[in-house]
């Protein structure tokens, strides 16, 4: 029951007319649910040689505002990375995760891969510490199902698209 309407709940949440009967709070739910909810959310566990999400998740996300010069308030969540994720920066790495189109194709050579399956074809549900932009070599096929991929991670902050982390000259493997 509990998962019918949590996926629901995010499918109407995706498309923007969640209604509040569909959230709940973890005090609204019994511990079976709860439990099953966590179990339901939890990320991906990565087999061999692929960094753990849980590495990534020590990436503090910071909000930083600013007033610009007509007044408007500008807030950006800037990355405070950890210091063994820092030390991954420009070593080649393995990922395994759920990819996240950027193109309407069957292969995709810039992409989003995360610890969770997709849950609306808008918009990716996870923080930035818990995604890498993808920047493939060739074209990698589509799949629902999670991939492994290997490639030099760049660990630096982009302000426009606020991306924490970026794999280049990626391969599948």
């Amino acid at each position: 029951m509990i998962r019918h309407w949590l996926h629901l709940g995010l499918f109407l949440l995706c498309i923007g007319i969640a209604p509040p009967s569909v959230a709940f709070s973890e005090e609204e739910l019994t511990p079976e649910e709860l439990q099953a909810l966590k179990e339901e959310w939890k990320p991906l566990e990565v087999t061999g040689e692929a960094i753990p999400w849980s590495q990534f998740a020590r990436t503090k996300e910071v909000e930083q505002c600013r007033t610009d010069e007509e007044g408007f308030d500008y807030c950006v969540i800037k990355p405070d990375y950890s210091p063994d994720i820092k030390a991954l920066d420009g070593q080649e790495v393995t990922l395994m995760g759920f990819m996240f189109p950027l193109d309407q194709t069957e292969k995709q050579q810039n992409f989003l891969i995360g610890p969770y399956p997709l849950s609306c074809p808008f918009h990716y549900h996870v923080g930035p510490s818990q995604m890498v932009e993808v920047l493939a070599d060739a074209p990698i096929a589509f799949s629902y199902d999670p991939i492994t991929i290997k490639g030099t991670l760049h660990v630096r902050f982009n302000e426009e698209t606020e991306v924490f982390f970026y794999l280049e000259n990626a391969q599948q493997e």
